[in-house]
């Protein structure tokens, strides 16, 4: 389903970053040629391999991008959550898509077509360098993925990202982190199978590091689990020079504040 109904685009685009740069005709004329999309939860927005035509931002819902193998096997790539936008790479590069998109939820998109974009871009300085500095950011978080499967063992992986995703810790030193995603959809992204990470999980509960309950997880000791992961003990060295703050926002689409 489509339909210029649904929202104010040229609000919607006007409020988020790279397009917030563009002043008011520049953002009508790419409104102008914008087109909504529905996607039901469970269906495809594109396939792996098809051609990029234009960028997707979500205005409301969630999709992940993933690789699939012929297989059937996945790596969830990242959750993509409103505000955010799924495909400049590939148009920049002129590339197919390497990834497929689905949605876990209900989800409203905007799509803006490659012919709009590439005039909004050679028209605006401004706007090419943000679009540039946005492209640059998913580079980043993507290099600190790719730091965290290779140098931290999986329980280490579960245990940075609970660390990552708590908001506020008691004053007992305990901390709770609800998750809104289904643990296997977290596990992929971990880079780690569904039966791996709930054994992980149960050997965590069992050591008295979190105890879980359904999507529940309680952190008793939070201290504790960040002196863990900064001794390195997962891997018997030292890992006190390892990135901090890795993946808090992508963190952050996996959990419930």
């Amino acid at each position: 389903m489509s339909g210029k109904e649904w929202i104010d685009l040229q609000a919607f685009l006007g409020g988020i970053e790279p397009y917030s740069v563009l002043d008011a005709a520049a953002l009508s004329r790419l409104a102008a040629a914008a087109r909504m999309v529905r996607v039901e939860r469970g269906q495809s927005l594109f396939e792996q391999g098809q051609p990029c035509a234009g960028v997707h931002v979500v205005a409301s819902g969630q999709l992940k991008l993933a690789f699939s193998s012929p297989h059937g096997a996945e790596k969830i790539v990242t959750i993509a959550v409103s505000r955010e936008s799924i495909g400049e790479t590939c148009l920049s590069l002129g590339q197919h898509y390497p990834f497929h998109a689905e949605a876990l939820r209900d989800s409203r998109l905007v799509f803006l077509p490659k012919l709009a974009l590439r005039e909004c871009l050679q028209a605006n300085p401004d706007f090419l360098y943000c679009q540039m500095q946005c492209i640059a950011r998913k580079l980043h978080i993507l290099l600190e993925d790719v730091e965290s499967s290779s140098l931290l063992s999986g329980t280490e992986r579960i245990l940075d990202f609970l660390i990552q995703a708590v908001d506020s810790i008691e004053g007992d030193g305990s901390a709770t982190v609800e998750l809104s995603l289904p643990k296997s959809i977290i596990a992929s992204r971990l880079s780690l199978t569904q039966e791996h990470f709930s054994r992980l999980l149960r050997q965590l509960s069992e050591s008295g590091m979190i105890t879980v309950a359904g999507r529940s997880v309680s952190i008793p000791d939070v201290d504790r689990v960040s002196r863990y992961l900064d001794s390195g003990a997962g891997h018997g060295q030292c890992r006190g020079g390892r990135s901090g703050g890795r993946g808090r926002a992508d963190w952050e689409r996996l959990v419930v504040a």
